[in-house]
């Protein structure tokens, strides 16, 4: 094959090599080195040094070899300093009037698990830049995966089509179409979505008995007047059942959070989505009680998919927990002396929060992170 493309064989570079470390062996004075790390990581000398050791040792010329000079000692010489004192995290408290008065459910989260967070993108503004090439990542597939749901419901709020599984994966490949065919896309994306399809299928039947109509990717808001705060939401999906009752829907592409994060307010999107649906914050749907609270996995992978309740306590308690826990958040960084941390948590709830965190390098976690640093 590479005959064929007009590529040089692999042997040719390895003998050009070989001729130029030869040629080099005839200057007046040499220095061979070799790294005794890589990242940190202890590495073995190759075949060759070993020979060119031991062939030293054999005629007795073994300090040939050893540096004339403490070389290494010099180098870690630019590195040394006297008196080592760790970078604290980052505590800024900006004025009262400067702090967001508007934030949405998801944001919510982000300022329970990384209050720097917050304070890097909803008040100084920043917003990282795409990288240039970007590869079709995680991201993308939530938001194709997202949409292909929003159009199905859109296009099916009541009547499910015969073919559900065909009709939502011909759905998907529109819009798998439309990112170019990438290698990632066509060998894992396409096949775990009809995975997802399948189970789908079988699935969707059950969740539209006793429901009159579903809408998606709708908008809601919830006005704190006491707090001058605005609470934002888009629910993914949001079923009207006969009994006059919501269940909201959530769905991810990883793993949804689990019960105990939502029950103890670490993940509280779909309780404060409830709590703005009780207070007719989304819209024509008036204020109706919530029924249940669920996450759908669209994984893809093993059944294909997963339904999961979002706690273990009922829905109009966890709207009720939800607006309180807000509340409480809202009023404590109200007070200017209450500064927007840089965090990392310990257990499992934040893990996705800190996966992909934006401003990690601006907050150099890496510093103070390994200088023992940890956020209560």
């Amino acid at each position: 094959m590479r005959a064929a493309l007009g590529l040089p064989a692999p042997e040719r570079r390895i003998g050009l090599s070989a001729h130029d470390f030869a040629q080099s062996l005839g200057a007046d004075r040499i220095y061979l080195t070799r790294s005794l790390k890589v990242d940190g990581v202890p590495t073995v000398p190759s075949r060759w040094v070993q020979r060119l050791t031991a062939l030293t040792e054999a005629i007795a010329a073994g300090d040939a070899l050893k540096p004339d000079a403490p070389w290494t000692a010099w180098a870690k010489m630019r590195d040394y300093v006297e008196d080592f004192s760790p970078v604290g995290q980052p505590a800024p408290c900006p004025p009262v009037a400067s702090r967001p008065r508007k934030l949405s459910v998801s944001r919510i989260e982000r300022w329970i698990a990384n209050p720097y967070d917050i304070y890097a993108r909803d008040i100084l503004r920043l917003e990282k830049l795409p990288p240039l090439g970007q590869a079709a990542d995680a991201a993308l597939r939530g938001k194709v995966v997202h949409a292909a749901l929003s159009i199905f419901a859109e296009r099916y709020p009541g009547r499910l089509p015969d073919d559900i599984a065909g009709t939502l994966i011909g759905i998907a490949d529109e819009l798998f179409a439309g990112l170019g065919g990438a290698p990632r896309i066509e060998a894992f994306w396409r096949p775990h979505f009809e995975n997802f399809a399948r189970w789908f299928a079988e699935t969707e039947p059950m969740r539209r008995l006793g429901v009159t109509g579903i809408v998606s990717e709708v908008r809601g808001t919830l006005r704190l007047e006491a707090l001058d705060f605005e609470l934002t939401a888009r629910a993914d999906r949001i079923d009207l059942r006969d009994d006059r009752t919501l269940a909201i829907y959530d769905y991810k592409t990883g793993n949804p959070p689990v019960p105990k994060a939502v029950d103890g307010m670490h993940a509280p999107q779909l309780p404060l989505e409830a709590a703005i649906a009780r207070l007719s914050g989304f819209g024509e749907l008036g204020p109706r009680p919530v029924s249940a609270l669920r996450y759908i996995q669209a994984s893809g992978r093993r059944d294909g998919g997963e339904e999961r309740e979002a706690g273990s306590q009922d829905a109009e308690t966890l709207a009720q927990e939800a607006i309180t826990a807000l509340a409480g958040l809202v009023k404590e960084y109200d007070d200017e002396a209450r500064a927007y941390e840089a965090m990392r948590r310990s257990g499992t709830h934040f893990g996705s929060a800190y996966r992909y965190d934006d401003y990690a390098q601006l907050a150099r976690v890496d510093e103070w992170g390994n200088a023992g640093g940890e956020g209560e």
